[in-house]
């Protein structure tokens, strides 16, 4: 493997890396809105059937 090589692979692992924790923290903050959405919502719910 010469050095043109090595800096194409290494290219592309950083690439791949990028990407995955990309992806990850999509998700991360994905789950984290819609728990509070989640929870707002109920929190309502109760708050409306109280003040009745």
């Amino acid at each position: 493997m010469d050095f043109n090589d090595q800096i194409t692979l290494i290219t592309i692992a950083t690439w791949a890396g990028a990407a995955l924790v990309s992806i990850i923290g999509l998700l991360i903050s994905y789950w984290v809105i819609r728990l509070a959405v989640t929870h707002g919502l109920r929190s309502h719910h109760r708050w409306l059937q109280q003040n009745r």
